[in-house]
């Protein structure tokens, strides 16, 4: 599957940023021993590359006939990725269920990996100003502060709080207004192409897909394994 986008643009004054999978990536090594069982013990590393499948899944749902809804397609991304970890069917819809109970709990979204504070504190030393635009619950803006993210951004942007969710460019559109920045002057970086990338393309606005194992096979975009590589600082 081939959807490439190699616009650059010329003039960068904002970088925006997918919240989970992005900035804050699932938690492995918890659910890789929630989801083992007597004789099957998962591998936190093998669980996060399976974790790929669904992706695919996910990808494949969206940019076909089926139903545009994220949220039912969500559901071929859980299968296709619990059926990559060689866990077996019968299992998916209580290890589904788990999960939410799990997310409910506390987000599930909450390792940042080396590095990440770092790269935003390098960018908003360098001026740029700083958002997130994420599809989630409304805690967002929470979890960043508990994870010391939030102190990097200038707007927060939650799908539940605002009531319109990627890849609707409308997201998009609410956290450029409130960075008084135009389209062509903004990055964005996300995991997923189907709402991520074909959102931000949407509003106009240049996305690096995140890719963090080099797995992302099935898309040809430009990707990036680390959000310090969205945008380089001469």
């Amino acid at each position: 599957m081939k959807n490439e986008d190699r616009r650059t643009p010329s003039k960068v004054s904002a970088l925006l940023f997918d919240f989970g999978g992005t900035l804050a990536f699932l938690d492995f090594e918890v659910l890789a021993r929630e989801f083992s069982r007597p004789g099957r013990k998962l591998d936190p590393l093998k669980l996060e590359h399976a974790e790929y499948a669904g992706r695919a899944a996910l990808d494949h749902h969206l940019m076909s006939e089926k139903s545009r809804d994220p949220n039912v397609a969500y559901e071929d991304f859980f299968s296709a990725w619990m059926h990559a970890a060689g866990i077996p069917q019968k299992e998916f819809a209580d290890i589904s269920a788990r999960f939410r109970v799990m997310h409910a709990e506390a987000c599930m979204w909450r390792i940042v990996r080396e590095g990440t504070h770092d790269a935003l504190d390098r960018l908003k030393t360098a001026g740029l100003k700083l958002g997130i635009v994420s599809n989630a619950d409304g805690r967002v803006a929470g979890d960043a502060k508990r994870l010391g993210l939030a102190k990097f951004f200038d707007v927060i942007i939650d799908s539940q709080v605002v009531g319109v969710e990627k890849p609707n460019p409308k997201i998009f559109q609410l956290a450029l207004g409130a960075l008084e920045v135009a389209p062509e002057e903004a990055m964005y970086a996300g995991d997923i192409y189907a709402i991520d990338m074909l959102g931000a393309r949407a509003a106009g606005i240049t996305g690096k897909l995140i890719d963090q194992h080099g797995m992302y096979h099935w898309i040809e975009h430009p990707k990036i394994r680390h959000v310090g590589e969205l945008h380089s600082i001469d």
